[in-house]
């Protein structure tokens, strides 16, 4: 006898059938997906400049665009386990690569960031599921806004940004205005609705919203990770 397929079974059909349907538009509008999560829209070349905020022990968004356009990486990341890590790449990165030590928050200054001691991601966020628990190391970062990191890098143009900030992403961007977005061609945020407790699909809906208010068009595979950015 055949089996009729469960709820969560007919869910997973439906999101892998969503996915790829969206996956056939995406490439229609010049849009690229690499796996992990990538998404962006494929106009970047050797004179780019691409900000990888959040960016893990590995940096393996920087290493994708780096091999593949051969871009200027600046990756983001106050962890202090992932600076060793991120330091001996920008070594071997031929100028490509640079690690500055920093997190990306509302506004300039400083913030008490939670590093995870079990998981690769902490947050400046004490309500994020690592931080409740995991062990964690807690100290002091330096903080720069979306309006001051141009400067802060020394770069008027960011042709991509990548956002992986853990849940902090909702306070940076309903707070962002069309000012603080403009020195950015295209805005990739993982959003993290699903690991903090006071955000749910409901407020990454809004926020999206909010960046189309703003002037930025968006897209998105999963309703989860999202690309923004100007026609």
């Amino acid at each position: 006898m055949r089996m009729i397929p469960g709820t969560r079974a007919i869910r997973k059909i439906i999101r892998t059938i969503t996915f790829y349907t969206r996956l056939q538009k995406a490439r229609k509008r010049g849009i690229v997906f690499e796996r992990p999560n990538f998404i962006f829209l494929d106009r970047l070349d050797d004179s780019s400049v691409v900000v990888d905020v959040g960016c893990g022990h590995d940096a393996d968004f920087s290493r994708y665009f780096i091999d593949k356009y051969g871009v200027r990486a600046i990756a983001l990341d106050p962890t202090k386990k992932h600076a060793p890590f991120l330091r001996s790449f920008e070594d071997r990165a031929s100028g490509k690569f640079k690690h500055v030590g920093i997190a990306v928050a509302s506004t300039d200054g400083t913030i008490t960031f939670h590093e995870s001691c079990n998981n690769e991601s902490g947050s400046i966020l004490a309500e994020h599921a690592n931080v409740q628990a995991d062990q964690v190391s807690s100290y002091d970062v330096e903080t720069v806004s979306l309006r001051s990191l141009p400067k802060r890098i020394e770069f008027a143009k960011i042709d991509l940004i990548k956002l992986d900030l853990e849940g902090a992403e909702y306070d940076l961007l309903r707070n962002a205005d069309q000012q603080d977005l403009a020195p950015y061609d295209q805005i990739f945020v993982e959003f993290h609705h699903h690991c903090v407790e006071q955000y749910s699909e409901r407020d990454t809906q809004r926020t999206v919203e909010t960046m189309h208010a703003k002037g930025m068009q968006s897209f998105t595979l999963d309703n989860h990770n999202y690309l923004f950015y100007r026609t």
